[in-house]
């Protein structure tokens, strides 16, 4: 049992690793500023986007899936080379990769960052041992189990188990929102179970990257104050510690069932747009922020078919009204490009349904 715990703990931690390197060369390239919080999200970003990109064709083609996770592969190694080549210029530059020292004493900065990293780690065990599985659940992970015992992706009926030959009913919704492809990779190059994979180390990576999200948001409302900071994160967490007020709350979903594609777009895709467009309203001119829109509007797009529709109107809404508010429309055409992968992702399900249904 030690032995288990060891193993997925592991694992999650290479790829939080994997991903803070890999966000250092995109916000080297993007030059931003560059916290360990800022770096996760960038490199979490990317990685699905990049997912998103090159798992939706692949589904399409019907390709194995033994091919399609090398691909994922390839380019996360691809991308954590370049954080690494990035890294190393930037030390030989000399060139400061981290935040100045705030305000504060340093004993009470080390005490807070200890309860944010001790909730956290709370979080995350109490996620692991209060799951909640379901039939949904399990279709998101017979769905992984299939592609790597079947060497298919979404061809196989998770109720019966039988080859199909095309994509209906709920599976209509994984092509254009791939997730479980992610946790079958992790599954396929480690050797674990895919319900390892989802239930055990998809938890642990999205609770340290949700962790990562309060703080840059926090960054919004006390720039420069790693107390109020920290404070903000700890409260936030109390919030949802604290919140089971329904079964379908988002904060019983992030509890309970967080490696579930909705539960990630409600933790970790809502907070996200909410803080970019608040970038947005701050410095609408900044081109960086409209590409982490981008990159968060593709990424919730291959977690859930939700994310398509509900990051599409979150941008929409607040760029009509920050239009019509500062009377400046030509923003709405900066929102509106961070939006093609949403409409995109609709099209090809629309185009789906209309050629499977006719």
């Amino acid at each position: 049992m030690g032995a288990y715990w060891v193993q997925f703990i592991f694992v999650a931690s290479i790829i939080l690793l994997m991903n803070m390197i890999a966000g250092f060369g995109v916000c080297t390239v993007l030059k931003m500023n560059m916290t360990p919080a800022s770096c996760e999200l960038t490199g979490a970003a990317l990685i699905s986007t990049y997912c998103e990109f090159t798992v939706v064709p692949m589904v399409l083609l019907k390709a194995p899936f033994n091919v399609v996770a090398v691909i994922i592969m390839s380019g996360y190694l691809f991308f954590v080379g370049f954080g690494i080549v990035s890294f190393y210029r930037s030390y030989r530059n000399n060139i400061d990769i981290g935040m100045k020292p705030d305000r504060g004493s340093l004993i009470m900065g080390i005490l807070l960052y200890a309860m944010v990293i001790g909730i956290t780690i709370f979080v995350i065990y109490k996620s692991l041992t209060l799951q909640h599985v379901d039939e949904d659940d399990t279709r998101f992970v017979v769905n992984a189990m299939d592609m790597i015992e079947n060497n298919t992706v979404f061809l196989t009926n998770p109720a019966r188990g039988n080859e199909i030959l095309t994509w209906y009913g709920e599976l209509l919704k994984d092509v254009v929102s791939p997730y479980s492809v992610f946790p079958a990779t992790i599954a396929y190059f480690t050797g674990m179970k895919a319900v390892t994979a989802f239930h055990s180390v998809m938890p642990i990576i999205l609770l340290v990257i949700i962790s990562c999200l309060y703080y840059e948001l926090a960054e919004r409302f006390f720039r420069g104050r790693r107390d109020y900071k920290s404070l903000f994160v700890v409260f936030v967490w109390l919030v949802n510690i604290f919140g089971y007020y329904s079964v379908y709350g988002q904060e019983t979903f992030m509890m309970t069932r967080l490696w579930q594609g909705k539960s990630i777009v409600a933790a970790i895709g809502v907070p996200a747009m909410i803080m970019l467009l608040l970038d947005v309203y701050n410095n609408s001119t900044d081109r960086t922020t409209y590409i982490l829109l981008f990159m968060t509007n593709a990424s919730m797009c291959f977690f859930s078919g939700m994310g398509i529709i509900l990051m599409l109107i979150m941008t929409a809404c607040y760029g009509l009204v920050y239009a019509i508010d500062q009377k400046n429309y030509r923003i709405l055409l900066y929102l509106a490009v961070t939006c093609i992968p949403n409409v995109f992702c609709y099209i090809i399900h629309l185009g789906l349904r209309f050629w499977i249904l006719r």
